[in-house]
């Protein structure tokens, strides 16, 4: 597992492909929270919008980086579609560590917000649900499950849309609406843990379920 996470690892950073979704969340946390005076948790809501947009689409670039070809020969190399889908994965959520961390602290740095632990432990549960449920749209857009790039697009921002929109089909909506609250951070902290575990779980069934349509095509 160790020596197939640092080949794909070692290969998405050759590819560069991650880098379009980075750049668009630096610029969507430049444009969104530079000199916000707001509370500090409003702030965090905007960066899981942003989180979820560069997710889904870094989630797409990783596992679309290698070709059909190139995929069969790693399967095969390695034994089991699962496990290279679940090392994928955690390339990923690698990536995604960095962007929360910048999702973290650029609101404080740019802005005038008071800053407590309970502040921070909130934003990084709620940028973590907002990742995982991104990851989750992103393998279920991907080339393994969707094989035109231009369906895949409009299915992947059709899904951001439904999550964003309609209340209960993921945590997306919940996780912005105790965000927008007035309640302090530590009344927040119970609600946004549980909604990241939701986030997880639907991340899990969206891998198995890629698995299991992608063996199908394969």
């Amino acid at each position: 597992m160790s020596a197939l996470y640092r080949y794909l690892l070692t290969s998405v950073l050759l590819s560069q492909r991650y880098l379009p979704p980075t750049l668009i969340f630096l610029a969507a946390m430049a444009v969104g929270t530079t000199s916000d005076n707001g509370p500090l948790q409003s702030s965090y809501a905007f960066c899981v919008l942003a989180m979820l947009v560069c997710t889904t689409w870094l989630a797409v670039s990783v596992v679309n980086h290698e070709d059909p070809t190139q995929r069969k020969i790693t399967v095969v190399t390695v034994g089991s579609s699962l496990r290279v889908l679940t090392t994928t994965v955690a390339v990923v959520v690698t990536w995604c560590v960095p962007l929360l961390v910048i999702g973290l602290v650029y609101p404080i740095v740019t802005g005038k917000h008071t800053v407590t632990a309970a502040d921070l432990a909130v934003g990084a549960a709620a940028q973590l649900g907002a990742a995982m449920t991104g990851i989750a749209i992103g393998l279920l857009c991907s080339r393994l499950v969707v094989a035109r790039i231009g369906v895949a697009m409009l299915t992947a921002a059709a899904a951001i849309l439904a999550v964003l929109l309609v209340r209960w089909i993921s945590p997306i909506r919940p996780i912005m609406t105790v965000l927008s609250d007035e309640k302090p951070a530590g009344a927040n902290a119970v609600p946004l843990t549980l909604l990241a575990v939701v986030s997880a779980i639907l991340l899990a069934a969206a891998v198995l379920a890629t698995k299991v349509l992608a063996d199908r095509k394969e």
